[in-house]
């Protein structure tokens, strides 16, 4: 009896162990299935971490097979991703780099984790610039390479072109034929071209790393105008055309024009480029103009003669005051018109005008003629006309107008009386002279009224051999004393001018 207790115990005990064994059993399976699921788990987020890299991500074996590669992988070599199963690493390199390769690759070859150059090949052949990490870890207990690929050509397009466009920036730069200078967002001047160095004097080496707003090219006088300019040269309106004074390093005070822009980096300036533009020839040009201009204005102003500055078709610019003496006309009533437009020709001289006007753009010349004044009196004039140059081209001419009345009278006056003397030496008798000198004289004078009063000293008388007078046909002799105006002019030898009331 107490046997088969004994056995019914140990029975029970058999069981309770079995029952704790069967727990632990399924405490085990929980946690594989655990292990397991975490480990699926992981595998799935290292799938999704390799395939969303943008580098290609490869495994492969130490000989150099690819065993794992990602879908960023193939697409920089060009293959779909089941082609790079198997491939190896001479597939992917130029055929001269494929020769150098190892034939099993130690930790030695690695380049651990760091990314170097190096030159691939694609599918199709294409040679192309790459940047690839490499390390050797261990996958199940093996040792597997882990390459990291990045397709760097747009990058290296990206450099290729910065180069270049930074020789073409150097090229300009230095090769500019005014004087530029480069410096930071804090005024430190980087760079100076030959230019700036053969017109301030300063070499690079002289000035790198200074501030522009030291005052080296700045007159005492130009300091704070120097910084104000330093601030604005770096706003994205930059400096244009500013003209100012600066120094030389030997002292000497030069104008020059400031041209400035911002040199702007990812929406940011960083530096500015200033350019000097030495006019020192220029305003010293532009001064004698300015001198020589007042020259000219003073001496047309003060001409004594009449002068008219007209454009190249024929439009008053300007006029003296003689001119507005001598026709009538102030500048406000002529400036813009044109001068062959009537108001200082005869109508039957408007079309001598022009031909003057057309002859005057070819050169000098001078000509005599009758011009109007504002009032309508005719006049004789002397032109004489010179063309305005300016670097060689036309702008211009001058008409100088001399009113010649006077000197027309005179000469009419000495042929009058040439002609009377030249027919008093002639065989004519007193009745053929007398009508002749008659009709001379009126040919300068009113001679309506006219008679010849010739005198006898002997008999102290004065007599009128030949008179034409409508209001006293007949004149009686006289004695030289007279009281008439006749007798008045022969005693005292001197001319009198009366008017009607004196008569």
């Amino acid at each position: 009896m107490e046997e088969k207790e004994k056995t019914k115990e140990q029975l029970i005990d058999e069981l309770m162990k079995l029952h704790r064994q069967i727990t632990e059993l399924e405490k085990s399976e929980i946690r594989h299935q655990q292990i397991e699921k975490a480990s699926t788990d992981n595998e799935e987020k290292y799938r999704i971490l390799v395939e969303l890299a943008a580098d290609g991500i490869l495994i492969e074996t130490v000989e150099g097979r690819i065993l794992e590669c990602s879908t960023a992988g193939a697409k920089i070599y060009g293959y779909a991703k089941e082609e790079m199963i198997g491939l190896t690493i001479a597939d992917l390199v130029p055929e001269e780099f494929s020769k150098k390769l190892p034939k099993v690759i130690t930790d030695k070859e690695t380049t651990h984790g760091i990314f170097v150059p190096r030159i691939s090949k694609k599918k199709d052949g294409t040679i192309f610039p790459t940047e690839i990490a490499t390390k050797i870890v261990r996958i199940g207990g093996k040792p597997r390479l882990i390459a990291y690929v990045r397709d760097i050509t747009k990058p290296k397009e990206a450099e290729k072109k910065l180069r270049k466009a930074r020789k073409i920036f150097a090229s300009l730069f230095n090769s500019s034929p005014i004087a530029a200078l480069y410096h930071d967002e804090d005024g430190r001047i980087l760079n100076i071209n030959p230019y700036f160095t053969k017109t301030f004097g300063y070499t690079l080496k002289e000035i790198r790393g200074r501030n522009i707003d030291e005052g080296m090219i700045y007159p005492e006088n130009k300091i704070d105008e120097g910084e104000r300019l330093t601030k604005k040269g770096l706003t994205f309106k930059g400096i244009s055309e500013y003209e100012t004074i600066r120094k030389k390093k030997d002292g000497t005070l030069i104008y020059v024009v400031i041209s400035a822009s911002p040199v702007i980096i990812d929406e940011k300036a960083q530096g500015t480029i200033a350019l000097y533009k030495d006019i020192t020839e220029r305003k010293k040009a532009e001064e004698a103009l300015r001198k020589s201009q007042q020259e000219f204005a003073s001496l047309f102003n003060s001409s004594p003669e009449a002068l008219a500055y007209l454009d190249e078709k024929g439009n008053i610019i300007d006029i003296n005051p003689r001119f507005a003496e001598l026709f009538g006309y102030n500048i406000n009533e002529v400036k813009g018109r044109n001068l062959d437009n009537g108001m200082i020709h005869p109508p039957e001289k408007m079309g001598e005008g022009k031909w003057m006007t057309e002859k005057a753009l070819k050169g000098k010349f001078y000509y005599e003629t009758i011009r109007k004044k504002k009032d309508g009196t005719l006049f004789p004039v002397s032109i004489s006309v010179s063309r305005v140059m300016l670097d060689g081209k036309l702008q211009g001419v001058i008409g100088m107008y001399r009113d010649i009345t006077e000197r027309k009278q005179d000469e009419q006056l000495h042929q009058v009386l040439y002609n009377i003397s030249k027919a008093t030496n002639s065989a004519l008798s007193l009745d053929q002279l007398y009508p002749l000198i008659h009709q001379e004289l009126g040919s300068i004078i009113d001679t309506t009224n006219f008679y010849i009063a010739l005198v006898d000293e002997k008999e102290d008388k004065i007599f009128f051999p030949y008179n034409i007078d409508h209001a006293k046909p007949i004149h009686l002799p006289r004695t030289i004393n007279h009281n008439s105006l006749v007798a008045e002019v022969i005693r005292t030898g001197k001319s009198i001018l009366v008017n009607q009331e004196m008569i």
